[in-house]
Parts: structure tokens; sequence; C-alpha cells
């Protein structure tokens, strides 16, 4: 088993990719219902993501052990 290190988890971020997988109104209502879920209201962003993984690449340099969830607060709920 090999084992990859994931520090961060983003999830759900609004990118393009739902409304290539199906069909329109599907994805405007799954959209509308993640953003709803979220304690934030929305969506994180993708240059949010590379943010917090920028952070961890390089500044947070004697963190250990700490995984990062991008996640608007939802994993706390």
């Amino acid at each position: 088993m090999i084992c990859v290190p994931r520090p961060a988890r983003p999830r759900p971020i609004d990118t393009p990719i739902l409304g290539k997988t199906m069909p329109k109104d599907a994805a405007d209502q799954t959209l509308l219902e993640l953003r709803e879920r979220n304690p934030m209201k929305r969506l994180g962003h993708p240059e949010e993501v590379a943010k917090a993984v920028a952070f961890l690449a390089f500044e947070a340099t004697h963190t250990t052990g700490a995984e990062l969830s991008e996640d608007g607060g939802a994993s706390q709920l």
C-alpha cells in the first residue's frame, strides 16, 4: 500500500466540471443545495485552495501531521 499525504482536502469547490457532467438544470440544483448546506452559504474557489496549499508548502514550515479542511466549515458541523 502506498500512502500519499493529502494535507488539504478541498470540498466543495466551484469549478465548471459539474456543468459538464450533468444537465444544466440538475447542475444548478446541485450547486444550490451544496451552497445551502455549507455554513458559509457558498462554495470555495480554486484560488482559495491554492492559497491554502501554498501556505502549507511555504509558510507552515514547522507544521507536521496536520490536515487542513478547505470546506467552509462543513466538517465542523
